[in-house]
C-alpha cells in the first residue's frame, strides 16, 4: 500500500497509510447510494403526497430543487462536519486530509466538491481513477487543486495487541494526560519511537517526546527514551479493558 511521509518541523516523521482505489471506489458507491436513495425517497413522497400533478410546474420544480439541496451538498456538509469523512468514507475508514496530513479547511473540501463535476460526473469517473492511480500520493484532480489527499485510518490491531502483551498487572498510571490520545496517535508515537531505536538517532526520540509533552500539556522528568514507552504503556493500561 502506497504511504504518504510528512517531516515536521521538529524533524518527527510521520507515516500514513493511502487510501486504496478499491476502498475509495466502494466509499464513493455507499455515498451515491444514500443519494439516490434519497431521492427515491423524495420522489415517492411528493408523489403520493398528489403534489407532483399540480398545474404550476414552476412551483413543482422549485419545491425539487429545494429537496434536493441535501444531497447535492452530502459530500461538503459531511465532510465539513464528520472531519474529511463521508458515511461511505466512516465505514471504509478512510478521511480526507490536507497533503501534511492535518486536517482540511472548509475551502479544500469545497474545492473536492466542486471538482466532483469533472473528476467523477462528466468523465464517469474515469479521470478521478486514472489521477489517483498515477499520482504519487493517490489524488484526484480535485485533490490536486485542494492540495488534498485520502487516508487509510484502519488501526493496525496487530500492534494494539502487541502492545497489551507489554503490560503487566501491577502497572501505575504515571501520566493520566494520555487520554487525550486516540489509539492511532499512540500506535503513530511507537513506530516512530521504534524506527528512530533502530536507526540510533536520539534526535527524533527527543523531538518525539517534547512533541508528545506539549500535546499532554506535561513536563516529564524522565529521560525521553523512558518518557514514551511510559506514555504508551499508560495508554493503553487505561484502555485495555474498554
Amino acid at each position: 500500500m502506497n504511504k504518504l511521509y510528512i517531516n515536521t518541523p521538529q524533524n518527527v516523521k510521520f507515516e500514513y497509510k493511502l487510501a486504496s482505489l478499491g476502498a475509495r471506489v466502494l466509499a464513493f458507491a455507499i455515498d451515491y447510494g444514500i443519494i439516490i436513495t434519497y431521492f427515491i425517497f423524495i420522489f415517492l413522497l411528493l408523489a403520493l403526497s398528489g403534489f407532483l400533478d399540480s398545474k404550476d410546474s414552476w412551483l413543482i420544480m422549485g419545491i425539487v430543487s429545494l429537496a434536493s439541496l441535501p444531497a447535492i451538498f452530502y459530500t461538503l456538509i459531511l465532510e465539513t462536519a464528520m472531519e474529511g469523512q463521508t458515511v461511505g468514507k466512516r465505514l471504509m475508514k478512510v478521511k480526507v486530509v490536507k497533503i501534511d496530513g492535518t486536517r482540511a479547511t472548509f475551502y479544500q473540501y469545497f474545492i473536492r466538491w466542486i471538482s466532483n463535476t469533472v473528476d467523477i460526473f462528466l468523465s464517469m469517473g474515469g479521470l478521478g481513477i486514472l489521477s489517483i492511480i498515477l499520482t504519487k500520493n493517490s489524488q484526484r484532480l480535485g485533490d490536486l487543486a485542494a492540495d488534498t489527499t485520502v487516508i487509510n485510518i484502519k488501526e493496525d490491531l496487530n500492534l494494539k495487541v502487541t502492545l497489551f502483551e507489554e503490560l503487566t498487572a501491577e502497572h501505575l498510571v504515571t501520566y493520566p494526560e494520555v487520554v487525550r490520545l486516540t489509539d492511532r496517535d499512540v500506535n503513530q508515537i511507537k513506530e516512530i519511537f521504534e524506527t528512530a531505536k533502530s536507526r540510533k538517532n536520539y534526535g527524533i526520540v527527543l523531538a518525539l517526546a517534547t512533541r508528545v509533552e506539549i500535546l499532554l500539556g506535561i513536563k516529564s522528568q524522565l529521560a525521553p527514551e523512558d518518557f514514551i514507552p511510559l506514555i504508551i504503556q499508560d495508554h493503553y493500561y487505561i484502555y485495555r479493558d474498554k
